[in-house]
């Protein structure tokens, strides 16, 4: 919001514009000036985190009170303030203390200059844009639901409830009588088998002699005859022969004897010659079943059904058969039928209430589908006006075409859209400008999708001909099914001290340009945007074949610089050193061995104070190096994930403390106690009393000099690191992402180790690889053959890291030490694959030399 625009508020809402206290409140917030600072840190007056203590804060208001004392009363002044503060900060007035910890982030307002730039889209459109005025009418129009709507959600719904309900009488219950039924007929096959074996037994008797077959049929017909089960033991077997003649009835003796051919009995209620049709079973089968109406018991009007089943006796010609009213089966298929509708009734109504909810739900989820997609084309629109309300030029590329390029690149470069959108944008660079060189190789891979978002430095010609610095970053972005970028131009304002123009002219003085510019930075702000460089001046320098040695060197020195200009401005804005103390750097960072996206290792140590003051003296520190922390996670340098920083109380400690924590690790050796060890024996002091970190090397001297078993802890450790190399001494790759990789930062561990625990033995105090190489070298404790090819195979691994993490990482702002191997020539793999052979070597001397065998 404009200074005018909050005095146009509270002149409307509390009655006084007071431009001039507004003024006063944003007086350090100018979006140009900061842009300004950052470039060339001209102003020394302004200092864009003087917000976290004056003006924006709640602590600002009696600041406020004395500077307009006399002009407006208390209230007043108090009202414009609140009003002005709440309406940047969303209704609240922050502390200075949410600033610090990030709870709210500052607010940089634009400039009041007198000439306005031109506007691209009138106060009535602007005001349809963002009050959803363009779109009303259309949203009206838009609460009906469409047809697809119902057939998409409800008519399948009903439908589904239909086929569930209609499921129960079309699948169910013909499955339970079908159950019914075989069980009835499983019963009665089983009682006539009973039948039939009494008759087998007289068939055997026959057969055996003993008796006549006519004896014996007229005993097995009398024994069936008695046969009798079901309820009141009324049913019961018959027998006639193929003819059909009666043989044995136990009701109705009058038949037996008599023809069956034609006989259709008055209890026969189904017309079927009964017999005859029983014989014609026997026939086929030897067996079968048969349903019937038949009359009900003694009842002779009523007729229910029944089901009868027939064997054969062949050796006699006689059929055996007994039935069976079946008429409880359809009861219980009536029972389950009115059961089932009462549960069909039951589930349908929860099923429509289910269905009006999800009606309901989805109805409300449709319209709100419909109102996101009013809500899109008003954002589409919203967004388009803040684009060509915005103060950088923008492409918008999709599928290697220029869609879309607004007003402010139109300005800035004399060309209109159209003209922007037929010409390839790497026309626009001065095609004699070192440094375009890289940003139109990347212009034409992203054009090609061949290439990943990234920052640029760069110089174009306008149309009439003027040579304009800018900077270009582009952005990758994703639509259905296609791939565009964002590419943004934003003028540059050089300062006289300009690192990255010194190293594009191939100063290679200016290494030691950078550590001066930051030492010389008269606020945190500048010192950041010294850091924020060094990807880009690394870039620079590999691309020159610097050696990674002064590569190492320059990231190194300008961390360290950076720690003591921080320390430097946080300790004059707290009135000096409460004690005095040592800020150290810790593993690669006290080494110096940090890529351009090393994350912190650090500690402090304070001198010894009485224990009434420790806690005390430890909160100082610890507010202090939460602070240097803080900014060099901003300057790029993100937190160590395992807490290893001075802004821990666990590494923020006393002199004695740190003893002790040593004479703990070193006296009481142990695999853990070594793994918590290694990132503190790379000790170097970035800043503060050299004295404090002299005495804790003498007292880890003692330690290991008192304690040789430490070394064969700690040589075990160090040889669990090893060459990423199979038996065969072929590269052993991990697969990522389709990926045969290794990780560089692991094959450089083995060499980093080594040099540690000779280190450490003969007393070397040099935290950096080489400069302990080298003085092992030079103590005659490695062969000079074995010293050349260690510094060799350690700057070939790490010139290969920062080759790959630029290589893989255009936009230089996050870690990649996984080098993919199908980027390598054949004998590119050969030389890697011979450089890591030697590693083994190297662990072979030192397993010999501090466990006496060779190394496992």
């Amino acid at each position: 919001m404009k200074i005018s625009s909050h005095a146009d508020r509270t002149e409307k809402l509390d009655g006084i514009r007071a431009l001039d206290i507004h003024k006063w409140i944003d007086g350090y917030f100018d979006a140009e000036s900061f842009g300004l600072f950052l470039q060339s840190g001209g102003d020394s007056k302004f200092n864009p985190y003087n917000h976290r203590k004056y003006r924006h804060c709640a602590e600002a208001l009696d600041d406020a009170y004395k500077a307009f004392e006399g002009k407006y009363t208390r209230e007043q002044i108090k009202a414009v303030f609140e009003r002005h503060v709440k309406d940047d900060y969303d209704g609240i007035i922050p502390l200075q203390e949410d600033f610090e910890r990030g709870t709210f982030t500052e607010k940089y307002h634009e400039s009041n200059e007198p000439d306005q730039p031109e506007k691209i889209l009138s106060e009535s459109e602007l005001s349809e844009y963002f009050k959803g005025k363009a779109y009303r009418h259309e949203a009206k129009n838009n609460r009906k639901l469409s047809a697809r709507f119902y057939w998409r959600i409800v008519w399948p719904t009903a439908i589904a409830g239909i086929l569930f309900a209609s499921s129960a009488f079309t699948i169910i219950v013909p499955v339970f009588r079908n159950n019914m039924m075989n069980q009835k007929k499983q019963m009665i096959k089983e009682l006539t088998s009973t039948a039939s074996s009494v008759i087998e037994f007289y068939i055997e008797q026959e057969e055996g002699g003993e008796m006549s077959r006519e004896d014996a049929q007229t005993q097995a017909a009398k024994e069936v005859a008695e046969l009798r089960y079901g309820v009141d033991r009324k049913d019961y077997f018959w027998i006639t022969d193929m003819h059909p003649k009666m043989v044995m009835h136990p009701y109705r003796p009058e038949l037996v004897g008599k023809d069956l051919t034609n006989h259709k009995d008055t209890e026969d209620k189904s017309g079927k010659k009964l017999f005859v049709e029983f014989v014609d079973l026997v026939k086929e089968n030897n067996e079968g079943y048969l349903e019937y109406q038949w009359q009900w018991m003694d009842d002779a009007s009523r007729a229910e059904p029944k089901l009868s089943y027939v064997t054969g006796v062949p050796e006699w010609g006689w059929v055996v058969g007994t039935g069976v009213y079946i008429h409880d089966i359809e009861a219980e298929i009536s029972k389950l039928s009115r059961n089932l509708l009462i549960a069909d009734g039951v589930i349908a109504a929860i099923l429509l209430g289910l269905m009006g909810n999800i009606i309901f739900q989805s109805r409300r989820i449709e319209l709100d589908r419909k109102h996101a997609e009013i809500g899109l084309r008003e954002a589409k629109d919203r967004y388009r006006a803040l684009v060509e309300g915005s103060n950088e030029g923008y492409v918008l590329e999709v599928e290697g075409e220029t869609i879309y390029s607004n007003h402010t690149l139109s300005r800035l470069t004399g060309y209109d859209e159209g003209e922007l959108a037929r010409m390839p944008l790497w026309d626009l660079l001065d095609p004699n400008s070192e440094i375009n060189a890289p940003v139109k190789h990347h212009l034409q891979q992203i054009y090609q999708h061949t290439a990943k978002s990234a920052e640029f430095e760069a110089q174009i010609f306008t149309k009439s001909g003027e040579v304009v610095d800018v900077s270009i970053s582009t952005s990758r972005i994703f639509f259905p099914e296609k791939n565009g970028h964002i590419i943004s131009f934003g003028r540059i304002t050089r300062g006289a001290q300009d690192t990255l123009m010194a190293f594009y002219h191939g100063k290679g003085e200016n290494q030691d340009e950078i550590k001066k510019q930051i030492m010389d930075s008269k606020s945190s702000a500048q010192v950041l945007q010294s850091l924020k460089n060094m990807p880009k001046v690394v870039k620079s320098m590999s691309d020159q074949g610097v050696h990674p040695k002064t590569l190492r060197q320059t990231v190194g020195e300008a961390y360290d610089a950076a720690i003591k200009r921080f320390i430097v401005l946080s300790l004059e804005e707290l009135g000096g050193e409460p004690q005095p103390f040592a800020f150290l750097s810790l593993g690669s960072n006290a080494r110096h061995e940090m890529t351009m996206f090393s994350d912190q290792d650090n500690a402090l140590v304070f001198a010894d104070v009485p224990d009434r003051f420790l806690s005390q003296t430890r909160l100082q520190f610890l507010t202090l190096a939460d602070d240097i922390c803080a900014k060099l996670k901003q300057g790029g340098y993100p937190y160590c994930p395992g807490g290893i920083m001075a802004a821990n109380p666990k590494w923020c400690l006393s002199l004695s403390e740190w003893k002790q924590h040593f004479t703990d690790w070193i006296g009481n050796a142990s695999p853990e106690s070594i793994l918590e060890i290694n990132v503190f024996l790379d000790v170097h002091c970035a800043y503060g009393d050299e004295s404090l970190i002299h005495e804790l090397r003498e007292h880890i001297k003692e330690l290991t000099q008192a304690n040789q078993g430490f070394f064969l802890h700690y040589a075990k450790n160090c040889l669990g690191y090893k060459a990423p190399l199979n038996l065969l001494g072929r590269i052993r790759a991990a697969k990522r992402g389709g990926h045969k990789t290794i990780n560089l930062k692991e094959c450089i561990r083995p060499l980093e180790t080594f040099a540690r625990i000779y280190a450490v033995k003969h007393h070397i105090v040099e935290p950096g690889t080489i400069d302990r190489l080298t003085q092992l070298y030079e103590l005659e404790v490695i062969q000079k053959d074995n010293f050349r090819e260690m510094v060799y195979v350690f700057d070939y691994l790490w010139k290969l890291r920062f080759y790959n993490q630029i290589e893989t990482n255009a936009e230089l702002v996050v870690n990649s030490d996984e080098l993919d191997l199908d980027k390598l020539t054949d004998i590119e793999k050969e030389n890697l694959q011979s450089v890591l052979s030697r590693i083994s070597v190297f662990q072979t001397e030192l397993s010999y030399d501090f466990l006496g065998v060779a190394a496992p």
